[in-house]
C-alpha cells in the first residue's frame, strides 16, 4: 500500500513539472535594426521555444505608435549533438506614424511579459522603402500664405515606375480649425520625366483655416501592395510586397483679417465675387396686383456657397416680399472652388406711384490685389400704375383690403357660362371609318416590309437564323459551358450509373481544371489541382470494372461523396474568382499598356 501511494506521488510531481515547463515558454524578442528613416518598415522577430501548438497574438499595444502591416509565421527545429531545440518565429512588419525615439511596449506572451525596446525613427526627408526612381511622393500649394478662411490648394502626387500597385492608401489629411474637402476622384494619368515615363497618382484638397497663426499641414504617407508575378500554386492568388513612401509636412502662414475690415459682419476673401439680377417679365409695365420674380445670383470665386452671406432685403415700402428659400451651390473650376447663393423673391405691388428697390452692395476682399473692393447691384425704381375699374378678386390694393383676405375670398361660379365653353370645345367625331384606315395602313405597312425587307433576302435570313439557333445550341452544351456541365454531373450521379458518371466527370473537369486539358479519366489522375479527385476516380474505374467482370470490391463507390466534393470545389474556385476580382478593382493601371 506505501509503495502504490509513493508511485502516485511521484507521477503526480512528474506531471506537475512537464505542466510548468509547457507553461513557461522561453521567448525571445528582436528587431532587425534600431535606428530607421521616416517612411521605412522595421521587422519585429517573437521568436518562442517548444510551442506545442499555435497560438493569437495580441498586438494591440503596439498601435498607438506603429502601424502592423503584416504578420506571418516560421517554424524551426534544430538539432546539435543529439539535443533537439524546436522553435516559432512570429514575424510583424512595423511601420512608425511619427519621427523620434519610439519604443515597443512590453508584451504579454503565454504569461511571459517581453522587454521594451527602444527605436529611433530620423527624418531623411522623402524617401520610400524603394529606390526613389522607382516610387516617390511630391506635395504641392497654390500659395505659401493665406488669410484666415481664404481657400489652400493641396496637391499629394504619387510617383511611380513599378507595375501593379493595389490598394493604394494615403495618411487621411486632419488639421485641427480648418475645413478641408476632397476635390472629386483622385486623378491617374502618366508624365515624362527626365526621358523616364511614370505613372502619376494625384488626390487634390481644397483648405479653408479658420484660424490665424501657423497652419501645420501633416507628413503624407503612403501604403500599397505590389504584385511580383507569382501566384499560390493551389489557389492561383498572386503573392504580393508591402511599399512605402514619406514626404515631410509643410506650414502655411495664415494671417489675420486686414484692420481694415477688422468690424466688418462678414468676411470674403476671394479672387473675384459677382452679382447678377434678372426678372421674370418687363418691369416696366407693372399695375397694382401683379407679381413679378426677382433673382439675384452671387458667385464668388474662392469660397464655397454655404458660406456666402444673405444680401436680399426683407422689406420694401409699397411691395409685398415671398422670398424663396435661397439655392447654395458649389462647383470646382481647374482645381478651385466657386460657391454660389441664389436669392429668388415674389414682389406683390400694392401702391401705385414710384416703388424703390434698394441697392445690393456686397463688400469683399480681393485676395489678388490685397484690397477692399465692393460689388454694387443699383438701386431699381418701379412705376406702378393704378388698377381701373372692378378689381378681380386675385388682384390686391393695400390701402383697402388685406391681401391674404382677398384670397380666402370664394369666387362667383356662373355654370351657364361653363357648360357653353365645354360644348364649344367638345366636337363629335364618327370614328369608324377611322379604324377601317388604321387597319388598312397597317395591312399595307406589314406587306411592304415583307416584299422590302423579307422576300428578297430570304436565303440570308433563313441562314442568319441557323446560326444563331447554332451559336446559342454550342453556348449551352456541356463542351462549352460548365454550369450545363455540372447540371448532367448531378443527374449522372443521381441515377448512379458509373459509365455516366465517368462521361459527365470528365467534361466537368475539363472546365474546373485549368493545369491541363482533360480528355480521360488518366488526365484526371494526373493533375494536381484538386487532388482530393484521385480517390473518387479510382472508385468509378473499381465499380466499372466489377460491372464489366462481375467482381466485388471492397471499397464501393459513392456518388453522393463525390457530388459533395465537386460542389465544394465550385464554391472554393468562385469565392478565390471573386477575392480575385476585389483586388483588381482597387489596384493602380499598369504603367506601361502591353
Amino acid at each position: 500500500m506505501k509503495i502504490k501511494s509513493r508511485l502516485a506521488f511521484i507521477l503526480l510531481c512528474f506531471g506537475l513539472t512537464l505542466f510548468s515547463s509547457a507553461q513557461a515558454q522561453e521567448v525571445e524578442i528582436s528587431l532587425d535594426r534600431n535606428e530607421i528613416a521616416r517612411g521605412e518598415t522595421v521587422t519585429l522577430t517573437i521568436r518562442i521555444y517548444d510551442q506545442r501548438q499555435g497560438m493569437q497574438l495580441d498586438l494591440t499595444p503596439l498601435t498607438s505608435q506603429f502601424d502592423v502591416l503584416g504578420t506571418r509565421t516560421s517554424s524551426q527545429i534544430r538539432s546539435v549533438n543529439g539535443a533537439v531545440e524546436a522553435w516559432t518565429d512570429y514575424i510583424v512588419t512595423l511601420f512608425p506614424l511619427e519621427e523620434g525615439d519610439l519604443i515597443i511596449p512590453e508584451l504579454d506572451i503565454n504569461g511571459t511579459t517581453t522587454a521594451a525596446i527602444e527605436i529611433t525613427v530620423t527624418n531623411e526627408g522623402p524617401r520610400s522603402n524603394q529606390s526613389n526612381e522607382e516610387l516617390y511622393l511630391e506635395i504641392e500649394t497654390n500659395k505659401e500664405s493665406v488669410y484666415v478662411q481664404e481657400q489652400l490648394l493641396f496637391t499629394v502626387r504619387l510617383y511611380y515606375t513599378i507595375n501593379g500597385i493595389r490598394n493604394p492608401q494615403f495618411t487621411e489629411l486632419e488639421m485641427e480649425n480648418s475645413v478641408i474637402q476632397l476635390i472629386g476622384s483622385p486623378n491617374q494619368y502618366e508624365k515624362l520625366i527626365d526621358g523616364e515615363r511614370y505613372g502619376v497618382y494625384e488626390k487634390r484638397y481644397v483648405i479653408f483655416p479658420q484660424r490665424s497663426g501657423p497652419l501645420e499641414v501633416p507628413d503624407i504617407l503612403f501604403r500599397g501592395e505590389v504584385t511580383d508575378g507569382s501566384s499560390n500554386f493551389v489557389f492561383r492568388n498572386l503573392n504580393t510586397r508591402r511599399v512605402t513612401a514619406f514626404i515631410e509636412g509643410i506650414t502655411i502662414d495664415v494671417m489675420e483679417r486686414p484692420a481694415v475690415v477688422q468690424n466688418d459682419d462678414f468676411w470674403l476673401p476671394v479672387s473675384n465675387l459677382t452679382l447678377e439680377e434678372s426678372w421674370s417679365t418687363d418691369i416696366n409695365n407693372l399695375k397694382v396686383g401683379d407679381s413679378v420674380v426677382r433673382t439675384v445670383t452671387m458667385t464668388a470665386d474662392g469660397l464655397d456657397g454655404a458660406v456666402l452671406p444673405p444680401f436680399s432685403g426683407t422689406e420694401i415700402e409699397g411691395l409685398n416680399l415671398y422670398p424663396d428659400p435661397p439655392e447654395i451651390g458649389r462647383t470646382f473650376i481647374e482645381g478651385a472652388i466657386v460657391g454660389t447663393r441664389i436669392e429668388t423673391t415674389t414682389m406683390v405691388p400694392i401702391d401705385s406711384g414710384n416703388v424703390v428697390i434698394p441697392e445690393i452692395s456686397v463688400p469683399w476682399w480681393n485676395i489678388e490685389t490685397d484690397q477692399l473692393e465692393a460689388t454694387v447691384i443699383p438701386a431699381t425704381r418701379l412705376v406702378i400704375a393704378t388698377v381701373t375699374g372692378a378689381i378681380p378678386a386675385e388682384q390686391t390694393v393695400a390701402s383697402t383690403e388685406n391681401l391674404e383676405e382677398l384670397l380666402s375670398q370664394l369666387p362667383v361660379v356662373d355654370q351657364d357660362m361653363i357648360n357653353e365653353q365645354a360644348e364649344a370645345e367638345f366636337i363629335e367625331v364618327e370614328a369608324a371609318w377611322l379604324n377601317y384606315t388604321i387597319a388598312a395602313a397597317l395591312i399595307i405597312v406589314m406587306f411592304s416590309i415583307y416584299k422590302l425587307v423579307i422576300a428578297d433576302n430570304k436565303r440570308e435570313i433563313n441562314e442568319y437564323l441557323r446560326r444563331l439557333m447554332a451559336q446559342i445550341a454550342a453556348n449551352y452544351s456541356p463542351d462549352n459551358n460548365e454550369r450545363v456541365a455540372y447540371t448532367q454531373l448531378v443527374r449522372a450521379c443521381s441515377s448512379n450509373d458509373p459509365t455516366a458518371i465517368r462521361q459527365t466527370l470528365i467534361k466537368w473537369c475539363d472546365h474546373h481544371i485549368g493545369s491541363r486539358p482533360i480528355v480521360s479519366m488518366e488526365d484526371i489522375l494526373q493533375q494536381s489541382e484538386s487532388p482530393a479527385l484521385h480517390e473518387h476516380v479510382h472508385a468509378i474505374q473499381t465499380a466499372l470494372f466489377q460491372i464489366n467482370s462481375r467482381q466485388a470490391s471492397d471499397k464501393a463507390f459513392s456518388a453522393r461523396d463525390l457530388l459533395q466534393l465537386i460542389s465544394q470545389l465550385r464554391k472554393n474556385k468562385l469565392r478565390v474568382q471573386k477575392k480575385q476580382q476585389r483586388e483588381e478593382q482597387y489596384s493602380l493601371p499598369p504603367l506601361y499598356k502591353t
